[in-house]
């Protein structure tokens, strides 16, 4: 896991490349919820014109490892074991937003729900995820 952070010349701190890629913007409570925007780019869409679900299932991915982070012990990290997603509307333009929180945070594997909604506020998909923390090695 990177932890170094890269800036953004409009202001953004990127934890990690590939949130820097996809532009992910965090606003997290540091209390086992995370919320995460990305705006779509052209990039993000599939031959149809809409996001491309991958792209939402990283959105919603990255969202639950913002949500666990902090409620992991130093020298813990974290990785998905699981993660269901079910889409429910297509999204075409505008900001994605995933809002992420742990609803079981045990000490070994932490389970998450996530919402991603689009700027009007409408519901494109939900989903659970399944996080297994990782002990540091002595």
């Amino acid at each position: 896991m990177a932890t170094d952070s890269t800036s953004d010349p409009r202001g953004y701190v990127h934890e990690s490349p590939f949130a820097e890629l996809l532009d992910m913007r965090v606003a997290d409570p540091d209390d086992g919820s995370s919320v995460v925007t990305m705006p779509i780019n052209p990039g993000h869409l599939q031959q149809a014109g809409r996001v491309q679900g991958g792209i939402v299932v990283a959105l919603a991915d990255y969202a639950f490892f913002r949500a666990v982070k902090p409620l992991l012990k130093p020298g813990e990290m974290t990785t998905t074991i699981e993660i269901k997603v079910n889409f429910l509307a297509p999204a075409e333009r505008g900001e994605l937003t995933a809002t992420a929180k742990i609803v079981s945070p045990g000490r070994t594997i932490m389970v998450g729900e996530v919402e991603v909604k689009d700027q009007d506020g409408r519901l494109i998909a939900q989903g659970l995820g399944t996080y297994m923390v990782i002990q540091p090695r002595s």
